[in-house]
């Protein structure tokens, strides 16, 4: 039985009650009942339904295409016109407010109910086309960066390579005591970390399916990865793991792996570095044939009871170089790598998180074959 939940902004209470009736004996939810269309665009702000049902004409200085316009504008929920008017003025006037649906008054119980169900169905292909392309774009941009942080990145190991082993050379040259030695030592010691992120770089741009050497045991991996986060763990910090019963081999490299794994931790302790609970979770999953494909899939799941994070961060938190800590605290290659070696080994992560309701990082890998 459909549970959609559907705002009624009518004026006229005989209607308002006979569509209540209607839509409650069909099943859905009515999210409430409003006469004018100043309380429907505060409704729908309110209350977040899935649908409106709007009346063309209503109390109140703001006639139903009016505030049909704005809720679109503004909360982006469909709307389905309900009316008695068919004339070219009117439909003229609603056109703009761009309707999923007009309803002829008086309607009867399968006319409201096929008018709903198409339009429920159209929002749910426009949504998934939405995210679809929300996806392509990014796996464009991310592409595009990669193939720029390569080939940034072996520029500047040539460059790096040069200043790290002059500066070795220096070092071995110039006495203890001279007080150049210490300049020549930051300097040999200011490459070492430029080439560390340069290493960053290519493990973020390298795609990790040339170089993908035997099996790896995710359930090993993990199990070292933990056993490394362990020591510096805060008292304050609840940690469970549920690695599964047997092994999750999976096609990759084991260094590799370990990366994905050891950023994942570490984002996570440091989400909940005051105290909170940190799950570590393995399994396996079989694909929906949506966003992964209808295969089995090992599930690694990493999640945190921290502070969350805000959407506009949430959509560049794989961007390299993208950090929220302030100077010093961290490089913003931690995630970039995550996403840029997951991919490599055809594989997929999926974020869930919001402000005040922690996060949760799952990584989909595919099995190594038999």
């Amino acid at each position: 039985m459909p549970s959609a939940s559907i705002l009624i902004v009518e004026d006229e209470p005989l209607i308002a009650r006979d569509v209540t009736r209607s839509l409650t004996a069909l099943g859905y939810a009515v999210a409430g009942v409003v006469p004018s269309g100043e309380e429907a665009v505060e409704a729908v702000r309110e209350r977040r339904p899935d649908l409106v049902l709007m009346d063309v004409m209503l109390a109140g200085e703001m006639d139903g295409a009016q505030a049909a316009a704005l809720i679109r504008e503004q909360q982006d929920v469909p709307v389905i016109f309900t009316t008695a008017y068919t004339d070219e003025d009117t439909l003229n006037r609603v056109k703009y407010a761009a309707p999923y649906g007009y309803l002829i008054k008086p309607f009867d119980r399968t006319m409201l109910r096929i008018a709903i169900e198409t339009v429920l169905s159209r929002r749910e292909v426009e949504l998934r086309l939405a995210e679809s392309e929300r996806r392509l774009a990014h796996a464009r941009k991310m592409e595009a960066v990669g193939v720029l942080a390569g080939g940034l990145a072996h520029d500047f190991n040539n460059i790096l390579s040069a200043i790290i082993g002059y500066s070795e050379m220096a070092m071995n040259k110039l006495p203890e005591a001279d007080p150049v030695q210490r300049m020549v030592d930051r300097i040999h010691a200011a490459g070492l970390r430029a080439r560390n992120l340069v290493e960053l770089l290519l493990a973020f741009a390298r795609p990790a399916r040339g170089e993908i050497r035997g099996r790896a045991d995710l359930a090993e991996v993990t199990a070292e990865a933990l056993q490394l986060l362990v020591p510096s763990l805060p008292a304050a910090v609840d940690l469970s793991s549920d690695l599964g019963q047997g092994g999750f081999p999976v096609a990759a490299d084991p260094t590799r792996l370990h990366q994905v794994v050891m950023n994942l931790l570490t984002n996570a302790l440091e989400a909940v570095g005051g105290g909170g609970r940190l799950r570590v979770a393995l399994s396996r999953e079989r694909g929906n044939g949506g966003e992964r494909a209808e295969q089995d899939w090992v599930r690694l799941d990493v999640a945190d009871s921290g502070p969350g994070i805000e959407p506009e961060v949430l959509e560049r938190i794989f961007d390299p170089f993208f950090t929220t800590k302030r100077p010093g605290q961290g490089t913003g290659m931690g995630l970039a790598v995550v996403h840029g070696v997951v991919r490599g080994l055809g594989g997929q992560v999926v974020v869930e998180s919001a402000p005040g309701k922690g996060s949760r990082f799952t990584v989909f890998l595919p099995p190594a074959a038999e």
